[in-house]
C-alpha cells in the first residue's frame, strides 16, 4: 500500500516537471542545438541557395582570421579587467560597510544604485557624461582650466576601450560588494578579537583571516561575474556606449557575431563565433570545477592527517 502511494507521488511529481522541462528545452536547448547546426553550414541571407553543410569550415576560417583573434583578445582583456577591478572595489566597500558606521544602511543603498539602474538608462547617462562637446566631464575640466581641448573619451580607440571598462566596473561592482559583504558578516567576530589580542595588525588580519575566509565565496562570485561579463555585460555595455566603435576598437565577440549575422548576412559564420564563445565559457566552468575538486581533496587530506 505504501509503495503504491509513493509511486503515485513520484508520478505526480514528474508530471508537474513536464511543463517546465518543455519550456526549458524550447527556450534553451533548441536555440543551442540550432546554433550548433548553423555553425556547420554556409547559411547566408544574401545568398538564396546557401545553407549547405560544410562541417568545420567556418571554424577553420575563424582560426585563420586575424580580426577574430584581435576581437577575442580584447574580449578576454575586457572581462579580466572588469572582474579584477569590480572585485577590488567591491571588496573595499564591503569591508567598509561591514563596520559599525553611521548611516551604513544609506551608504549600502547608494552603493547598489549602479546595479539596479537599467542598462539603457545608465549607458545614455554615461554617453552624455563622456561626450566630447556637451559632456559634463569635459565641460567641467575645461571650465576649471584643467584641460584646454575636449578629451575624446568615446572617439579615441584607446580611451574608448578604457571608458567601456570603467563603465562596466561601475555597473558590476555592487554585485561583488553584496556577495562579499554577506561573506564578511558570516565570519565570527571572536576570530578578529582573538587576533587583536595577539597583537596582529589590521593588514595581517585582512590577509591572513579575512581573505582566507572569503576564498570560497570569492571563487563563486568571480566565476559568475566572469561569465556574465564575457557573455552578457560585454554586449549590453559596449553596444549601448560605442556600438563597437570607433573603427571597431571596442568590438567584443558577441558584438562581432551580431554585426556579421545582421549586417553581413553570414549566419553560419556568426554562429561559429557564438559556439567559440560557448567553448570558452565551458572551459572557464571546467577550470572552476577542477579548482574546487582540488581544494576539496586538499581539505580531506588535511583532515585525514589530523585524524591520523
Amino acid at each position: 500500500m505504501n509503495e503504491g502511494l509513493m509511486a503515485r507521488k513520484r508520478i505526480a511529481g514528474y508530471s508537474m516537471l513536464i511543463p517546465a522541462t518543455v519550456l526549458f528545452l524550447l527556450i534553451n536547448a533548441f536555440p543551442l542545438v540550432y546554433g550548433l547546426v548553423l555553425s556547420m553550414t554556409d547559411m547566408n541571407y544574401t545568398k538564396p541557395r546557401s545553407g549547405k553543410f560544410i562541417g568545420l569550415e567556418n571554424f577553420r576560417s575563424l582560426l585563420g582570421d586575424s580580426e577574430f583573434w584581435s576581437v577575442m583578445g580584447f574580449t578576454i582583456f575586457y572581462t579580466v579587467m572588469v572582474v579584477l577591478f569590480s572585485y577590488a572595489l567591491g571588496l573595499q566597500l564591503a569591508v567598509l560597510l561591514n563596520k559599525n558606521i553611521k548611516f551604513r544602511g544609506l551608504f549600502r543603498a547608494a552603493a547598489l544604485l549602479p546595479w539596479v539602474i537599467p542598462a539603457v538608462v545608465a549607458a545614455e547617462n554615461w554617453r552624455w557624461l563622456l561626450n566630447d562637446q556637451l559632456g559634463l566631464i569635459n565641460r567641467t575640466l575645461m571650465r576649471i582650466d584643467v584641460i584646454h581641448e575636449p578629451i575624446l573619451f568615446l572617439a579615441d580607440p584607446d580611451l574608448a576601450r578604457l571608458s567601456v571598462i570603467l563603465v562596466a566596473v561601475w555597473k558590476s561592482y555592487p554585485f561583488m560588494m553584496v556577495v562579499l559583504l554577506a561573506g564578511l558578516q558570516s565570519v565570527d567576530n571572536e576570530i578578529y578579537e582573538a587576533a587583536c589580542i595577539d597583537g596582529a595588525s589590521r593588514t595581517r588580519i585582512f590577509w591572513h583571516i579575512t581573505m582566507p575566509m572569503l576564498k570560497p565565496i570569492s571563487m563563486i562570485c568571480v566565476t559568475l561575474m566572469a561569465l556574465w561579463t564575457f557573455n552578457t555585460l560585454s554586449f549590453d555595455n559596449i553596444y549601448l556606449l560605442t556600438q563597437g566603435g570607433p573603427a571597431g576598437s571596442t568590438y567584443v565577440m558577441s558584438i562581432q557575431s551580431y554585426y556579421i549575422a545582421i549586417y553581413r548576412g553570414k549566419i553560419g559564420y556568426a554562429s561559429a563565433i557564438s559556439v567559440m564563445m560557448m567553448v570558452i565559457i565551458a572551459l572557464t566552468v571546467l577550470i572552476y570545477w577542477i579548482s574546487q575538486l582540488a581544494a576539496a581533496r586538499k581539505t580531506l587530506s588535511r583532515v585525514g592527517e589530523v585524524n591520523g
